[in-house]
Protein backbone atom coordinates (compact mmCIF):
# COMPACT_ATOMS: atom_id res chain seq x y z
CA UNK A 1 0.00 0.00 0.00
CA UNK A 2 1.12 3.63 -0.92
CA UNK A 3 0.43 6.91 0.67
CA UNK A 4 2.18 9.33 -1.70
CA UNK A 5 2.00 12.45 -0.18
CA UNK A 6 3.87 11.16 3.07
CA UNK A 7 5.89 8.99 0.82
CA UNK A 8 5.20 5.67 2.83
CA UNK A 9 4.75 2.02 1.81
CA UNK A 10 3.50 -0.68 3.72
CA UNK A 11 2.94 -4.32 3.62
CA UNK A 12 -0.52 -5.21 5.00
CA UNK A 13 -0.70 -8.47 6.79
CA UNK A 14 -4.34 -9.67 7.71
CA UNK A 15 -4.65 -9.34 11.90
CA UNK A 16 -1.02 -7.54 12.29
CA UNK A 17 -2.91 -4.05 13.40
CA UNK A 18 -3.93 -4.04 9.30
CA UNK A 19 -7.16 -2.76 9.67
CA UNK A 20 -6.15 0.57 11.47
CA UNK A 21 -3.14 1.08 9.70
CA UNK A 22 -5.47 1.24 6.95
CA UNK A 23 -7.79 4.07 8.14
CA UNK A 24 -4.48 5.78 9.29
CA UNK A 25 -2.76 5.67 5.95
CA UNK A 26 -6.43 6.89 4.15
CA UNK A 27 -8.24 8.47 6.17
CA UNK A 28 -10.55 9.99 3.14
CA UNK A 29 -9.99 8.06 0.59
CA UNK A 30 -9.38 4.26 -0.94
CA UNK A 31 -6.47 2.46 -0.35
CA UNK A 32 -3.89 2.40 -3.53
CA UNK A 33 -1.79 -0.43 -4.66
CA UNK A 34 2.23 -0.44 -5.12
CA UNK A 35 1.20 -2.23 -8.47
CA UNK A 36 -0.80 0.90 -9.98
CA UNK A 37 2.53 3.16 -9.63
CA UNK A 38 4.27 3.44 -12.83
CA UNK A 39 7.33 4.39 -10.61
CA UNK A 40 6.99 1.35 -8.14
CA UNK A 41 10.86 0.60 -8.67
CA UNK A 42 11.82 4.27 -7.56
CA UNK A 43 9.11 4.29 -4.95
CA UNK A 44 10.59 0.61 -3.08
CA UNK A 45 14.36 2.49 -3.68
CA UNK A 46 13.52 5.99 -1.54
CA UNK A 47 9.78 5.66 0.35
CA UNK A 48 9.76 4.46 3.74
CA UNK A 49 9.27 1.09 3.78
CA UNK A 50 7.30 -0.11 6.92
CA UNK A 51 4.94 -3.68 8.28
CA UNK A 52 4.03 -4.50 11.28
CA UNK A 53 4.16 -8.40 12.37
CA UNK A 54 2.47 -10.77 15.15
CA UNK A 55 3.04 -13.73 17.23
CA UNK A 56 2.64 -16.61 14.79
CA UNK A 57 0.47 -18.75 16.83
CA UNK A 58 -1.54 -15.53 17.75
CA UNK A 59 -1.56 -14.57 14.16
CA UNK A 60 -3.13 -17.82 13.27
CA UNK A 61 -5.43 -17.98 15.98
CA UNK A 62 -7.15 -14.79 15.57
CA UNK A 63 -7.07 -15.73 11.50
CA UNK A 64 -8.93 -18.52 12.42
CA UNK A 65 -11.60 -17.02 14.51
CA UNK A 66 -11.55 -13.87 12.24
CA UNK A 67 -12.61 -16.17 9.18
CA UNK A 68 -14.04 -19.14 10.62
CA UNK A 69 -15.99 -18.09 13.90
CA UNK A 70 -16.66 -14.09 13.51
CA UNK A 71 -16.99 -14.59 9.61
CA UNK A 72 -18.82 -11.00 7.86
CA UNK A 73 -20.80 -11.32 4.86
CA UNK A 74 -17.41 -10.40 2.68
CA UNK A 75 -15.70 -13.24 4.14
CA UNK A 76 -17.79 -16.28 2.30
CA UNK A 77 -16.07 -16.25 -1.19
CA UNK A 78 -12.43 -17.50 1.22
CA UNK A 79 -14.96 -19.05 4.00
CA UNK A 80 -16.66 -21.45 0.74
CA UNK A 81 -13.23 -21.88 -0.75
CA UNK A 82 -11.18 -23.00 2.48
CA UNK A 83 -13.94 -24.16 4.45
CA UNK A 84 -15.44 -26.64 2.31
CA UNK A 85 -11.93 -27.95 1.55
CA UNK A 86 -11.87 -28.35 5.10
CA UNK A 87 -14.57 -30.31 5.63
CA UNK A 88 -14.22 -32.68 3.18
CA UNK A 89 -10.90 -33.60 3.77
CA UNK A 90 -10.83 -33.42 7.63
CA UNK A 91 -14.20 -34.05 8.66
CA UNK A 92 -15.34 -37.66 7.75
CA UNK A 93 -19.00 -38.03 6.75
CA UNK A 94 -19.55 -34.22 7.20
CA UNK A 95 -23.49 -33.33 6.58
CA UNK A 96 -24.54 -31.84 3.58
CA UNK A 97 -25.73 -29.25 5.95
CA UNK A 98 -22.28 -28.53 7.32
CA UNK A 99 -20.78 -27.84 3.97
CA UNK A 100 -23.55 -25.45 3.10
CA UNK A 101 -23.54 -23.71 6.16
CA UNK A 102 -19.59 -24.02 7.59
CA UNK A 103 -20.86 -22.49 10.25
CA UNK A 104 -18.68 -25.45 12.66
CA UNK A 105 -15.57 -25.58 11.42
CA UNK A 106 -12.74 -26.03 14.40
CA UNK A 107 -9.79 -25.02 15.28
CA UNK A 108 -8.30 -28.71 15.16
CA UNK A 109 -9.23 -28.67 11.86
CA UNK A 110 -8.02 -25.87 10.70
CA UNK A 111 -4.53 -26.61 12.03
CA UNK A 112 -4.79 -29.89 10.36
CA UNK A 113 -5.84 -28.10 7.00
CA UNK A 114 -2.52 -26.23 7.42
CA UNK A 115 -0.04 -28.68 8.62
CA UNK A 116 -1.15 -31.47 5.95
CA UNK A 117 -2.74 -30.15 2.51
CA UNK A 118 -3.30 -26.02 3.11
CA UNK A 119 0.70 -25.59 3.23
CA UNK A 120 1.08 -28.44 0.41
CA UNK A 121 1.66 -25.45 -2.64
CA UNK A 122 4.38 -23.69 -0.56
CA UNK A 123 4.50 -20.22 0.57
CA UNK A 124 3.42 -18.66 -2.55
CA UNK A 125 0.47 -20.46 -3.00
CA UNK A 126 -1.40 -19.99 0.57
CA UNK A 127 -3.93 -18.12 1.68
CA UNK A 128 -2.68 -14.47 2.53
CA UNK A 129 -4.51 -14.40 5.94
CA UNK A 130 -2.16 -16.75 7.03
CA UNK A 131 0.64 -16.95 5.01
CA UNK A 132 4.08 -16.58 5.53
CA UNK A 133 5.04 -12.69 6.57
CA UNK A 134 8.34 -12.83 5.35
CA UNK A 135 7.57 -14.40 1.90
CA UNK A 136 4.69 -11.77 1.39
CA UNK A 137 6.35 -9.31 1.92
CA UNK A 138 9.63 -10.04 0.40
CA UNK A 139 11.49 -9.18 3.44
CA UNK A 140 14.61 -10.74 2.15
CA UNK A 141 14.21 -8.55 -0.93
CA UNK A 142 13.59 -5.26 0.15
CA UNK A 143 15.72 -3.34 3.14
CA UNK A 144 12.65 -2.20 5.39
CA UNK A 145 12.96 0.88 7.04
CA UNK A 146 10.57 0.00 9.70
CA UNK A 147 9.47 -3.86 11.60
CA UNK A 148 6.79 -2.68 14.21
CA UNK A 149 5.24 -5.60 16.31
CA UNK A 150 1.43 -6.02 17.01
CA UNK A 151 2.62 -7.16 21.00
CA UNK A 152 4.20 -3.50 21.61
CA UNK A 153 2.00 -1.99 19.11
CA UNK A 154 1.60 1.53 21.25
CA UNK A 155 4.92 1.84 21.78
CA UNK A 156 6.01 0.85 18.18
CA UNK A 157 3.60 3.63 16.66
CA UNK A 158 5.10 6.07 18.44
CA UNK A 159 9.10 4.84 17.40
CA UNK A 160 7.28 4.39 14.01
CA UNK A 161 6.02 8.36 13.81
CA UNK A 162 9.92 9.51 14.89
CA UNK A 163 11.43 6.93 12.12
CA UNK A 164 9.23 7.75 9.22
CA UNK A 165 9.98 11.80 9.79
CA UNK A 166 6.02 12.29 10.06
CA UNK A 167 4.87 15.93 11.27
CA UNK A 168 2.35 18.39 11.12
CA UNK A 169 -1.58 16.62 10.77
CA UNK A 170 0.02 13.24 9.69
CA UNK A 171 2.16 12.56 13.29
CA UNK A 172 -1.14 14.18 15.18
CA UNK A 173 -3.25 11.60 13.17
CA UNK A 174 -0.81 8.25 13.91
CA UNK A 175 -0.55 9.34 17.54
CA UNK A 176 -3.85 9.66 18.52
CA UNK A 177 -4.51 6.30 17.36
CA UNK A 178 -2.80 5.82 20.92
CA UNK A 179 -5.70 6.48 23.22
CA UNK A 180 -7.87 3.76 21.46
CA UNK A 181 -5.52 0.64 21.16
CA UNK A 182 -7.02 -2.06 23.44
CA UNK A 183 -5.30 -5.68 24.50
CA UNK A 184 -6.10 -8.85 22.28
CA UNK A 185 -8.12 -11.42 23.63
CA UNK A 186 -6.73 -13.55 21.64
CA UNK A 187 -3.32 -13.86 23.36
CA UNK A 188 -5.06 -15.22 26.30
CA UNK A 189 -6.86 -17.98 24.32
CA UNK A 190 -3.99 -19.36 23.19
CA UNK A 191 -3.73 -22.51 25.32
CA UNK A 192 -7.15 -23.63 25.06
CA UNK A 193 -7.26 -23.49 21.68
CA UNK A 194 -3.86 -25.01 21.14
CA UNK A 195 -4.36 -27.81 23.46
CA UNK A 196 -6.89 -29.20 20.93
CA UNK A 197 -4.59 -30.01 18.36
CA UNK A 198 -1.73 -32.87 18.50
CA UNK A 199 1.73 -31.55 19.81
CA UNK A 200 3.32 -32.91 16.33
CA UNK A 201 1.12 -30.21 14.89
CA UNK A 202 2.66 -27.55 16.64
CA UNK A 203 5.97 -28.90 15.69
CA UNK A 204 4.56 -28.83 12.41
CA UNK A 205 3.61 -25.31 12.50
CA UNK A 206 6.93 -24.19 13.87
CA UNK A 207 8.71 -25.47 10.66
CA UNK A 208 6.15 -24.14 8.25
CA UNK A 209 6.67 -20.73 9.81
CA UNK A 210 10.41 -20.89 10.78
CA UNK A 211 11.57 -17.92 8.59
CA UNK A 212 8.78 -15.96 10.62
CA UNK A 213 9.74 -16.85 14.04
CA UNK A 214 13.38 -16.31 13.08
CA UNK A 215 13.36 -13.31 11.48
CA UNK A 216 10.94 -11.24 13.67
CA UNK A 217 12.67 -12.17 16.78
CA UNK A 218 10.27 -14.66 18.29
CA UNK A 219 10.88 -17.57 19.83
CA UNK A 220 9.70 -21.16 19.10
CA UNK A 221 7.50 -22.71 21.03
CA UNK A 222 7.04 -19.04 22.27
CA UNK A 223 3.78 -18.97 24.25
CA UNK A 224 3.08 -22.71 23.76
CA UNK A 225 6.11 -23.70 26.01
CA UNK A 226 3.81 -25.59 28.27
CA UNK A 227 2.12 -27.48 26.21
CA UNK A 228 5.28 -29.41 24.94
Amino acid sequence: MVNDSSKLLYCLRPKCASRRMRQLMFPRSGQKSLAKFSQKHLMVETYFKFTFVREPFEHLLSAYKDKFVYTRSFDRKLLELHGREILKNFRPNATQRALEELNDITFREFIEYLVTKGSNSGPQGMDRHWDIHVYSCCMCDVKYDFIGHYETLEQDLADFITAAGLSGKDAKRYAAVKMKISPSGTASQLLEYYSQVPLEWIDTLGRIYKANFQMFGYNFPGPLKSLL
